[in-house]
């Protein structure tokens, strides 16, 4: 009897103490887990690739960080993204929760006649945006807003801006034209008036960062890191300079998440850990405007220079655009048409696949491109004129994206953490559309021209209607 009465014991202070440990996490974690948020930190992690959060040990990845956002919050297992998937495009979907058709940022880089002069310019400016953003759907609210290095935000609506912006004559960019289009006296506040010169490094971007939250506490903050992209880039995915900078941006992380805590704001924040797009390994190029030269479409005077033209190459990566002169020529439609299918057809081709016009409306992609085309795995498309058709990639370029965001090695990344989220969600695959519509609902925003709706899974209080009207 006093034995059975032990063990009763026993097992109830062992029930008893479960239950204070539960109930002190409960109240640890949930009181970062108000119903709703009253600050949103979106941070970008350019060609962060899933399996970094959702299987980091099989990298050998160190992520403190990520890891305590992922496990604390809800995440996507992938992300399917835009076409061409692509940094800028994607941004601009991020906070638009629309496709590059309907937003208008359709590539990195804005088309050049190649016959023009080329001024190698981005789409830099918010006017070129041609839906509403979270920074707008923000500022009619009142809420205050921050952007540090996000793309497409120079002159944007923005309280405190640091856009991403670079002189093309620089060889290697440097921060000027970002000092210059800041949000006056801002980069003089952090740095001093000596230290808004010199590269901009994600240490630096996130130093503005901290300095904003702890100083303004904005309502909506998106920052944007890039030294993970380069890394892919030029070594390859999963290389192991790239776990080194997939590390770094993890201390990064880390700072921001700390600076909400300094400004005492972090129990009402909403952390979204995004990316753009995904990486392939890559190790040979191609050259669509070699093979449109070869056919007559492009006429090069005796410098190689571009004199004539009737089509050409619009790189992006793992896609390129074949743009008209005349858009209204069929003729060489046809021809480009029957060039490209014919080269596709080829059991050791280049291409994957041609896009058409009508696969690209259903894609929201280039409305103004004749096609597309996507390139076969190991392959990226180069918009030199002459040369060989394929080369070998050079040694410093390893790796690509700008493919179909339906491929699995281009999806991209989301883990949510914080104010309004809720704990232990996953799903395996969610739309990039759908993150800008989730951001607002838990700001109370409306983004009325959003083709993509909450991602009603991951939030405390799901809501039936979808934030955008499509």
């Amino acid at each position: 009897m006093i034995k059975r009465l032990r063990q009763a014991l026993s097992l109830s202070l062992l029930f008893l103490l479960v239950a204070l440990i539960t109930h002190g996490q409960g109240n640890r974690t949930g009181s970062a887990r108000s119903a709703a948020a009253k600050h949103v930190i979106m941070i970008s992690i350019d060609g962060l690739v899933p399996d970094y959060y959702t299987a980091p040990e099989r990298a050998g990845l160190q992520t403190p960080s990520l890891g305590m956002l992922k496990s604390g919050g809800a995440y996507a297992e992938g992300v399917e993204g835009v076409y061409p998937s692509v940094t800028y495009p994607s941004h601009t979907t991020l906070v638009t929760g629309a496709r590059p058709a309907v937003h208008g940022i359709v590539q990195n880089r804005i088309f050049e006649a190649p016959t023009e002069t080329p001024t190698r310019a981005w789409y830099w400016f918010a006017r070129a945006i041609k839906t509403e953003t979270l920074w707008t759907a923000a500022k009619k609210a009142g809420l205050v807003t921050a952007a540090v290095g996000w793309p497409v935000t120079v002159n944007a609506e923005i309280d405190y801006n640091v856009p991403e912006v670079w002189d093309p004559a620089e060889q290697v960019p440097t921060g000027k034209r970002m000092a210059e289009l800041a949000t006056p006296g801002l980069l003089e506040q952090v740095f001093g008036a000596e230290g808004v010169k010199g590269s901009w490094s994600d240490d630096r971007r996130t130093t503005v960062s901290e300095y904003i939250i702890k100083t303004y506490r904005p309502n909506l903050m998106l920052i944007h890191l890039i030294e993970l992209d380069n890394a892919h880039h030029r070594y390859g995915p999963r290389a192991p300079e790239a776990i080194k900078a997939a590390e770094r941006q993890d201390s990064y992380i880390g700072r921001i998440i700390a600076a909400t805590r300094q400004a005492g704001i972090f129990e009402q924040t909403a952390f979204f850990i995004v990316s753009d797009h995904g990486f392939a390994s890559v190790n040979k190029r191609f050259r669509p405007n070699v093979v449109l030269v070869k056919e007559k479409l492009i006429t090069l005077d005796a410098s190689g220079k571009p004199i004539e033209w009737k089509a050409v190459a619009w790189p992006a990566g793992g896609s390129c655009a074949i743009m008209l002169r005349d858009a209204k020529d069929q003729k060489t439609a046809a021809q480009v048409r029957k060039i490209f299918s014919s080269l596709a057809a080829r059991s050791d081709s280049p291409i994957k696949q041609v896009l058409t016009r009508r696969a690209l409306r259903q894609l929201g992609a280039v409305p103004e491109a004749v096609l597309m085309l996507e390139a076969a795995s190991g392959y990226s498309f180069d918009e030199a004129l002459t040369g060989p058709e394929v080369e070998e990639s050079s040694e410093t370029y390893r790796g690509t994206h700008g493919h179909l965001p339906t491929r699995p090695e281009m999806y991209a990344s989301l883990v949510i953490y914080g104010a309004g989220v809720r704990a232990g969600a996953s799903k395996p695959l969610v739309r990039m559309i759908d993150i800008a519509p989730t951001a607002a609902t838990l700001l109370n925003l409306k983004l009325p021209q959003a083709e993509g709706k909450p991602i009603t899974e991951f939030l405390l209080t799901p809501t039936s209607k979808p934030t955008g009207s499509r």
